[in-house]
């Protein structure tokens, strides 16, 4: 395996719920990335904390609890995921700073080189990266991930071409492998389609948002071996309804479900089946 760069790092921390624990939430993502001495920018490492900030304040403000905060470098680019317990998903709303994350995301979306956000069983997880914008491929992919602990064991695992994260880590503390290697999950997203969805006890009115998207996940060392190979997951929207839908609309929901049912049929179901051919040729040498 050739490195491309610096080997990933990461580093976890909890944010209480009082909007006063932003500023130390803020210099602490910055602070561990200047500590890294990872190659990027004092503007990038400011905007790290500028951005920190902003999805910090949002998942506080709008969860009324406390987040979690994880803090990662990928090879190229740092990672900021926050963690907290509101599973309303945030979307940049030009024009707005009164919606839910709308001047902090707006922010977001013009300064990192990329964001977004999934389900999370806590909740939800908002996510943005800063570094290069153009995002190589992770810097072991194809290859192998590597987790090693303080007193040296090494952990490996191969690491298919599709997976988005590189779950490479080091100076594990030795009583926390086990969580480590279980947590290790290789995953693709894929997008569904967008539907005027009602949720009448999350907001009011119909409001676009994507139904059925799912990913590609694999959790090599997941109790459940049926999990240890590829497999899809889809996200219904339980609870989440169409109403009041008049022959033309309802026909344009039956078209965007057919053109969905292509792609997961055409797309999504050949990849799958091509991850899982590659998961079983590698482990089976």
């Amino acid at each position: 395996m050739t490195a491309l760069g610096p080997a990933a790092l990461i580093h976890g921390f909890s944010v209480g719920a009082e909007e006063g624990c932003v500023p130390e939430a803020r210099h602490k993502s910055s602070a561990l990335v200047r500590g890294w001495n990872v190659p990027l920018s004092d503007e990038q490492v400011a905007e790290v904390e500028l951005l920190s900030s902003e999805v910090i304040t949002n998942a506080l403000r709008y969860s009324e609890a406390a987040c979690a905060v994880a803090v990662r470098w990928t090879g190229a680019r740092v990672r900021v995921e926050v963690t907290d317990a509101s599973p309303v998903r945030p979307k940049p709303r030009h024009g707005s700073v009164d919606a839910e994350g709308g001047r902090g995301l707006l922010l977001v979306d013009a300064l990192a080189a990329g964001w977004g956000s999934t389900d999370d069983p806590a909740g939800k997880v908002v996510w943005f990266e800063v570094g290069a914008r153009e995002q190589p491929p992770p810097w072991s992919t194809p290859g192998t991930w590597t987790i090693t602990a303080t007193d040296g064991t090494v952990n490996e695992g191969y690491l298919p071409d599709w997976a988005e994260d590189d779950p490479t880590e080091v100076d594990v503390p030795v009583d926390e492998l086990p969580q480590r290697l279980a947590l290790v999950n290789h995953r693709t997203f894929f997008e569904g389609p967008l539907m005027p969805v009602t949720a009448p006890d999350r907001w009011d009115g119909p409001r676009d948002e994507p139904v059925l998207e799912g990913s590609i996940d694999c959790n090599p060392h997941d109790p459940d071996p049926r999990k240890r190979i590829p497999v899809a997951n889809l996200q219904l929207a339980e609870g989440r309804w169409i109403l009041g839908l008049d022959p033309q609309q309802l026909a344009e929901v039956a078209t965007k479900l057919r053109e969905h049912a292509d792609l997961l049929d055409q797309k999504i179901r050949p990849a799958l089946i091509a991850a899982r051919d590659d998961w079983t040729a590698r482990h089976s040498r």
